[in-house]
């Protein structure tokens, strides 16, 4: 078991994106002024017809294959750094095992290898052939996009995070086929989607998602007098628990609960307890609704959890300190991505996974992160090619792939509910049934998104870390986003 939780880790290092994929992006999707979306028919065909001359795809995929797992090379003494480069694909460990067997344990060092390599034969069966660029991540892919919008020079398929749905309600994006909609629908775990879905269209598709789950350090709630192996089910609770760890840590651990600082990083967690107590950063058309009653509620809840962390950490602009003190067992709880459970058992932390606690009024919610959509834009070339490599992507043989590497679960109903995967991933299974239900993305604001955020952000952080009444503030913020959005 310990073998196969250090080889797991390995993993997350050849997923180099990391959390910058949750943090450094803004959200900024630039607001391109374009005509609204409209239905089409071109990509309707369940299959490309192969060609004589074939189809060369461009794609955006460097190193999005498993964005926002975290980083944490860091953990193993000594970094595998020889690399050769295959004729095709990416460099690729000289070192690694290539073989897999439907059902096996994959060898960590060659998921992203084998991810593409699937897609590859696939795309080959159907005369594709693949061209692959890397525009980065973050805010420098979001210019380089927004450039590229702007110029009508788009790859057949690109792939981002939280811009992404901005892109589609700016109509830049090409609504998926009626067919593969349906599909998807009927088949797909909701966090791979639903985020991208606009106006009853889907624009946007993510492989392998992650949404949000409450983690725990079983030691430290056990020396608080707790039963380790038993989750908070409400807020009050999670509270409560909080509470007896910051007092049994006398100064030495604390409770914890959730980061709040003023980025992504935060946004992408406590925005998880926004959504569940039914409230939200913006309505349907991107709108700042930061006053409402239950933003205020939670608001004043993070306050209260603010009271069980070493001062200063949950709201510390650098997300980094706040999950270095959950790995050096400094605090006790946290919210946080799948990564979190990979992380904690190569450290040798013994940690307890479960859903995020429900507020009194609230109900089960979540936001996706470290999530990478993949859309095909409206001005792409090979549409038709686009959509087959999107279809590759939650087709059986990637999915089985996924769920065999125990760090993120799949997104294809018939192979997360099967008893082999709930038997083998136990924990994973229950990060695909967070991902049902209601699961937002991050929104892209009607106007000036980055300036509309740090408002939103600062005023959080006021109304936490000060005495101010949390009304007032919310108030002043939400005047002053809607004199930027309208």
């Amino acid at each position: 078991m310990q073998a196969r939780k250090i080889t797991n880790a390995a993993l997350v290092i050849m997923m180099t994106i990391g959390l910058v994929a949750c943090s450094s992006g803004n959200n900024e999707a630039a607001n391109i002024n374009q005509e609204k979306p409209q239905t089409t028919d071109n990509g309707a065909a369940t299959e490309t017809p192969k060609t004589e001359e074939g189809v060369t795809l461009t794609v955006l995929n460097e190193g999005a294959v498993a964005v926002g797992v975290g980083i944490v090379s860091d953990l193993l003494g000594v970094k595998k750094k020889a690399l050769i480069a295959d004729e095709t694909l990416s460099p690729r460990p000289v070192d690694a095992d290539f073989t897999y067997t439907e059902g096996s344990k994959v060898n960590s060092n060659v998921f992203p290898y084998l991810y593409q390599n699937i897609i590859n034969d696939k795309m080959k069966s159907k005369n594709i052939t693949l061209k692959t660029e890397d525009w980065g991540w973050g805010e420098p892919l979001i210019q380089k996009q927004t450039a590229g919008f702007l110029a009508k020079n788009m790859p057949d398929i690109i792939v981002g995070e939280t811009q992404m749905p901005g892109f589609a309600q700016q109509g830049l994006l090409e609504p998926f086929p009626a067919d593969m909609e349906q599909y998807i629908r009927e088949n797909i775990a909701p966090a791979a989607w639903k985020p991208m879905e606009y106006d009853g269209k889907i624009y946007g598709f993510a492989s392998q998602p992650g949404v949000n789950s409450l983690f725990w350090n079983k030691k430290l709630v056990k020396e608080a007098g707790l039963d380790p192996e038993k989750a908070p089910a409400t807020w009050d609770e999670l509270a409560a628990n909080l509470e007896k760890v910051t007092e049994a840590g006398k100064g030495k651990f604390y409770g914890g609960g959730v980061y709040g600082g003023p980025n992504a990083g935060g946004y992408l967690r406590y925005g998880t307890l926004l959504v569940i107590n039914v409230g939200g950063f913006a309505d349907a058309q991107g709108n700042p609704t930061f006053n409402s009653e239950a933003n205020l509620e939670t608001i004043a809840y993070m306050k209260q959890l603010n009271g069980y962390h070493p001062a200063g950490l949950m709201m510390n602009t650098n997300e980094g300190t706040y999950f270095d003190a959950f790995k050096k067992g400094q605090i006790a709880y946290l919210i946080d991505g799948p990564w979190r459970a990979i992380e904690s058992s190569t450290l040798g932390i013994d940690y307890g996974m479960a859903p995020i606690p429900l507020s009194s009024d609230g109900n089960a919610g979540n936001i996706t992160i470290g999530a990478a959509f993949h859309s095909v834009p409206k001005d792409a070339k090979n549409k038709d090619a686009a959509f087959e490599y999107i279809r590759a992507m939650y087709s059986e043989e990637v999915q089985t792939l996924i769920a065999d590497t125990g760090v993120r679960s799949p997104v294809l109903k018939t192979i997360a509910e099967s008893d082999d995967y709930k038997t083998k991933h136990p924990e994973m299974y229950q990060h695909f049934l967070a991902m049902a239900g209601n699961v937002q993305g991050l929104p892209t604001f009607s106007k000036e998104s980055s300036k509309v955020w740090q408002i939103f952000g600062d005023a959080v952080t006021k109304s936490v870390m000060t005495n101010g009444d949390i009304k007032a503030i919310m108030d002043d913020a939400q005047k002053k986003a809607e004199a930027i959005t309208k």
